[in-house]
């Protein structure tokens, strides 16, 4: 894990809404999505975004992130609001998070906390901390239930597939529900995917409800920037969806879910970015990015920007305060992110 790190504060000058690996992810809708670090305990052969191979990390101050949620959830209105924990990394290393939980619940209209996290940082004592923080829902990224497998799947030799199993238990049997994310890659563990639909099917049988452990198959992706497992390809979201569809029946249980079972609204956008591909624009360097090749800009005090750096160039702090112009590159308006290119 790299040691170089950013704390990113109201001091920092730094925005939190725009780019897509630190800040506040605003899709337009009632759910509200926070990543207040990029640290992660794991290296996994297929994580697309490539966390815990940072150059540099960052660590966001949490009365920073709940005084800008606070402002997004006022705009979109004070009721049936979630508020959903998913880092480039693992939460459970954020220093701060009982702060963030305990300070997201008193912002009026927050319904539901959820986050994500690959569960290997668990236990008793951290499971009853989250309990009484009132954490309503813990999605873990368990892929198969083989200890060889999960050990490869996440290149690690210590991991402990048996504790895990142990604190999902312990999960089931607090106030805090589970949903079981596991990716599917084809080819590769098509079985364990099974194995864990039979999983989820024996915890129901043991009368846990099908909302205190929910299941969430998620489709294999590959990005430019991210790990990739060799020779596994992602199929089409077609043949995802039928394969889905296969298991529903084979097994009797519902695995295609939507925005109706997440209980998804369509809300205002709390700070619209109206930028398209192709535009020019000036932006401020606040800070270095993750990478030798990266940086953020600031649009405004509360829109930042990601922006790649051609060769020959690399982010330097000779470059924090100073004005350039850039290209926008992606103005993705689901997401409400926006990257460039300079120069």
């Amino acid at each position: 894990m790299n040691l170089n790190t950013i704390y990113v504060d109201q001091n920092s000058a730094i925005p939190l809404y725009g780019v897509d690996f630190i800040g506040i992810i605003d899709r337009g809708t009632n759910i509200i999505e926070l990543k207040p670090l990029n640290l992660c305990n794991l290296k996994c052969k297929y994580c697309f975004v490539s966390a815990g191979d940072y150059d540099t990390n960052f660590i966001v101050n949490s009365d920073y992130l709940v005084e800008k949620v606070n402002e997004i959830v006022t705009f979109k209105g004070n009721h049936g609001i979630e508020i959903h924990i998913a880092p480039y990394g693992e939460i459970l290393l954020y220093p701060e998070l009982d702060n963030l939980l305990k300070k997201l619940w008193s912002i009026k209209g927050v319904e539901v906390i959820s986050m994500q996290s690959n569960g290997l940082l668990l236990s008793e004592q951290i499971i009853k901390k989250l309990e009484e923080d009132r954490l309503s829902r813990i999605n873990i990224s368990l892929n198969t239930l083989n200890q060889e497998k999960a050990e490869y799947l996440c290149d690690c030799k210590y991991y402990n597939l048996k504790n895990l199993i142990k604190n999902i238990y312990d999960l089931l049997n607090s106030k805090i529900d589970v949903l079981l994310a596991p990716v599917w890659f084809p080819g590769e563990n098509d079985t364990d995917i099974e194995d864990i639909i039979k999983f989820v099917i024996n915890l129901r049988k043991q009368d846990f409800s099908e909302k205190k452990i929910q299941l969430g198959i998620q489709k294999y992706l590959i990005y430019k920037t991210g790990r990739k497992l060799k020779k596994i390809r992602p199929k089409s979201w077609d043949y995802f969806y039928k394969q889905l569809s296969n298991l529903e029946k084979k097994h009797d249980i519902k695995l295609k879910l939507g925005p109706k079972d997440f209980g998804i609204q369509k809300r205002k956008i709390g700070i619209p970015l109206n930028y398209r591909k192709g535009d020019i624009i000036t932006v401020e360097i606040a800070s270095i990015g993750r990478w030798s090749n990266e940086c953020i800009g600031k649009i405004t005090k509360d829109i930042g920007i990601k922006i790649i750096l051609k060769k020959p160039f690399q982010n330097s702090k000779n470059l924090i305060g100073k004005e350039i112009r850039v290209k926008v590159i992606k103005a993705n308006f689901k997401d409400n992110i926006i990257t460039a290119i300079f120069p």
